[in-house]
């Protein structure tokens, strides 16, 4: 009788059946999600290896360090903000509408939405980004002086907005901010006990587009008067 023959190594194609290959992809998709799941300061290598079925020392060989993912991240968060192509709609409208789907992604993503308050951009995307605003402002009539106050107020305002937006939105449905319920507002504090109402997260809409009114209109009269003053220093033109 001849002995039964050892089992020998499973066959490439069922060993890789169990689990898709690991992609670069595939693990900023997952690092998106657990951080989305259990916020930026619990999530770790570690912890998405374990999700993702993996060691975490597998992940750095697609990811050299922790900050070189969270960089990857930050630009998976950036593709859901939408700049219309160039010549599509006017310049301003363009950059409105590059806002308003920033904001967004605080509202879907509050967790991860810090990553675009707190992180440096300076990855080839996030220039590429850089440069299409910077396109939008200049074709809509800024000089570099002036796209470039305007391109910080972008970021102040829509990253400020975001953080008060996902603050809000943690508490109850439609709560008024932290701590006024535990005063008798009318009596103690008046005036917040007019406004309270007015700040609810069912007003932070109406609120956003009313501080974009105010940006843009502002961008309109500055854009304006740049363009009356290099008009009268043109070369020829009468000063009279």
């Amino acid at each position: 009788m001849k002995p039964s023959a050892k089992p020998g190594p499973l066959p490439a194609r069922r060993r890789s059946a169990a689990r898709p290959p690991l992609t670069a992809e595939a693990i900023v998709d997952a690092a998106l999600g657990e951080i989305d799941a259990v916020g930026l300061e619990a999530f770790s290598m570690r912890r998405l290896g374990a999700a993702l079925g993996v060691e975490a020392m597998a992940l750095y060989h697609h990811f050299r360090s922790k900050g070189r993912l969270l960089d990857a991240v930050m630009e998976r968060l950036l593709d859901e903000a939408e700049l219309p192509p160039r010549g599509e709609v006017d310049p301003l409208l363009r950059l409105r509408r590059f806002l308003e789907s920033y904001r967004k992604i605080a509202i879907r993503h509050p967790h991860a939405f810090i990553l675009l308050v707190n992180r440096r951009f300076n990855t080839e995307r996030t220039f590429v980004l850089y440069e299409q605003i910077l396109e939008a402002l200049a074709d809509a009539g800024l000089d570099p002086a002036l796209s470039a106050r305007f391109f910080r107020l972008f970021g102040y305002y829509v990253g400020g907005a975001g953080m008060a937006d996902i603050a809000s939105r943690a508490q109850q449905p439609d709560a008024t901010p932290v701590g006024l319920e535990h005063f008798t507002l009318n009596e103690r504090f008046p005036r917040v006990g007019a406004v309270a109402p007015h700040l609810r997260v069912a007003n932070l809409d109406a609120i956003f587009a009313f501080g974009l009114d105010v940006i843009f209109d502002a961008m309109r009269r500055e854009r304006n008067k740049a363009s009356g003053e290099r008009l009268r220093r043109s070369p020829g033109r009468d000063p009279s």
